[in-house]
């Protein structure tokens, strides 16, 4: 169990890709991944609860900074990249008719 601890969010997204890949190739049902997924952030948010000590939480946090940095670079590139294909579709859609 020592070793699930200290995996942090690493833990959890290999278990929630090796959980995915046995329902893609047993071909469970599309329910399944959703399932999976909430059931990966219900761990993350129990993860939160426990002591601050506890270096299953210590990871999670860990993990969780390094996720808030990614998507602070994340969202207004695709953001900008959303923006340009709106105006594409909008140019295309007046040059058609």
């Amino acid at each position: 169990m020592a070793i699930l601890y200290s995996g942090g969010m690493w833990t959890v997204a290999l278990v929630f890709g090796v959980s995915c890949g046995y329902v893609w190739a047993l071909n469970g049902p599309r329910m399944a991944y959703k399932a999976l997924l909430l059931l990966s952030i219900l761990v993350v948010a129990a993860a939160l609860l426990l002591p601050e000590t506890h270096m299953f939480r210590v990871r999670i946090v860990e993990g969780l900074h390094w996720w808030k940095w990614a998507l602070a670079i994340a969202i207004p590139v695709f953001g900008y990249g959303m923006l340009v294909r709106w105006i594409k579709t909008k140019a295309d859609a007046r040059h058609d008719s």
